[in-house]
């Protein structure tokens, strides 16, 4: 059994590596960083201000072809997904 130490200096060892994550819907593909900058672009559409944002949660639906998003848990909306 691992101690909280040990799984603590594994942390420190992770390399940080370039992640994409890619939603394939039917014959869709969308870039999940584009859906979040399109947010963010929302979000301040709205007249907000981009470094006001404390939290955000995006659901993304691919059925209706739509991400849905909680802004500092308050703000909401939706943006395109495709």
């Amino acid at each position: 059994m691992e101690t909280a130490k040990a799984v603590s200096n594994q942390e420190e060892n992770v390399i940080e590596t370039n992640t994409e994550v890619i939603l394939q819907y039917r014959n869709y593909e969308v870039n999940m960083d584009d859906v979040t900058k399109r947010v963010k672009a929302h979000y301040i559409a709205k007249g907000y201000q981009a470094d006001s944002i404390e939290n955000m949660q995006i659901y993304v639906k691919p059925e209706d072809f739509t991400a849905y998003y909680v802004i500092n848990d308050g703000v909401v909306g939706k943006v395109n997904l495709f």
